[in-house]
């Protein structure tokens, strides 16, 4: 269910991290950019920040939803594969997201979406039909995000989709909660990267997902 993530630390202490930048690029003395994986980095004087797909960064692709046990998994990776401790990582950004295996194509299900009265709704369409339809609220904190995830992975060279899943119809949909003040609105704190191993906050993560379809669509 969590797929894109994005996270917060303190540079202070956290230099090794440097050490595993690949194609990292020194934009001044104190700040830099590149990535581990997939995962984009960049580092300023004052903080490290950390941001991409969880799945993609575990299993080289986002078509399949991750079980709960898979994203303590893919945390103890990445604190490996850069060298820093993210239990006080501030998380910013989480998305959560599945991908549902349907019986026509992604745009019958797509033009189906209605228009609830206190979101800005994006279409994003081509002849063939809708391929991206989009809701956000007026803070731009929170998003949801319905689209053909089987056009979106055959635009980019270096996605794949699942043998078991090849040559089926695929609708993507995805619940964004996008900046931090909106994480604080849902739990009445900040989370940290371990909070999206704690069973809690996992099961709340769960509903405001089941809401977000249900009140979208």
């Amino acid at each position: 269910m969590i797929d894109n993530i994005c996270l917060k630390i303190l540079r202070y202490d956290n230099e090794e991290i440097l050490e595993h930048l690949q194609d990292s690029w020194r934009r001044d003395d104190k700040t830099y950019t590149g990535h581990i994986r997939n995962m984009g980095i960049y580092i300023s004087s004052g903080i490290i920040i950390i941001h991409g797909s969880f799945a993609k960064f575990l299993n080289g692709e986002n078509v399949s939803t991750l079980t709960f046990g898979q994203i303590e998994k893919a945390i103890r990776e990445l604190e490996n594969e850069t060298g820093l401790s993210l239990e006080t990582a501030i998380i910013t950004t989480v998305e959560l997201g599945v991908s549902l295996i349907t019986a026509e194509p992604a745009a019958e299900y797509l033009k189906l979406f209605g228009f609830p009265a206190r979101f800005t709704r994006h279409e994003y369409a081509k002849i063939t039909g809708a391929e991206t339809i989009s809701y956000s609220t007026p803070t731009g904190s929170y998003q949801f995000t319905g689209y053909d995830k089987v056009q979106e992975v055959q635009s980019k060279k270096k996605q794949k989709i699942p043998e078991s899943l090849e040559g089926k119809n695929i609708l993507r949909l995805e619940y964004k909660i996008k900046k931090r003040r909106g994480i604080k609105a849902k739990f009445r704190r900040d989370l940290t990267a371990y909070d999206l191993f704690n069973p809690i906050v996992y099961r709340k993560l769960q509903n405001l997902f089941d809401r977000g379809i249900s009140g979208y669509t």
